[in-house]
């Protein structure tokens, strides 16, 4: 038997990475809520859970193609590359705060922290950018609100998503940190 291949490109790493995908396409398109002045969507779970498994490049990835592919599925007006950028460098910040660390409160607060200014100064700027009616400080004022009142709800359900997926049987080269069995050797 040959040993596993555990490198970027392993069959496993690039399985969960569109699964993720997908996941995020579905959960940020298609499960919109509409919440004052912005959409509510679950479409970050899938980002931090790349970041937490497979680090801040695979978590860019996701949050990245994610949104692109999404884009054109679903289309909502024009297609804007900046709210791909903002997706990217979430992804971006969930690997670098969440990766090889078990889930803990902390953590999941410092990253929903950094998602919800990543998302609120550059998605205002660039709607700053394609809407012209309104100024920049104008967008962050009305958006501020709505990212105080989902954040809670963001953190609790980045948590206890994590806590699932550290629960799981996963390949040791996806595995979040301490998950089940972590401690083992995988077996060739």
């Amino acid at each position: 038997m040959t040993k596993r291949n555990k490198g970027w490109l392993s069959t496993e790493k690039l399985t969960f990475l569109a699964l993720l995908t997908a996941l995020q396409i579905v959960l940020g398109n298609v499960t919109q809520l509409p919440f004052l002045g912005k959409q509510f969507t679950f479409g970050y779970l899938p980002i931090a859970a790349a970041g937490a498994m497979m680090g801040p490049v695979a978590a860019m990835i996701v949050g990245g193609l994610g949104d692109l592919v999404g884009a054109h599925l679903f289309p909502q007006g024009a297609y804007f590359a900046g709210f791909t950028l903002t997706n990217a460098l979430v992804g971006l910040c969930y690997g670098f705060l969440l990766y090889r660390k078990k889930p803990s409160w902390l953590w999941v607060l410092l990253a929903t922290v950094a998602m919800s200014f990543l998302n609120l100064f550059l998605n205002s700027l660039w709607l700053s950018l394609l809407y012209t009616s309104r100024a920049y400080w104008g967008w962050v004022s009305v958006r501020t609100v709505t990212y105080l009142i989902e954040a809670p709800f963001q953190i609790v359900l980045t948590y206890f998503t994590l806590r699932g997926l550290q629960k799981l049987n996963l390949p040791a080269s996806i595995r979040i940190n301490g998950g089940k069995d972590a401690h083992q050797k995988e077996s060739l």
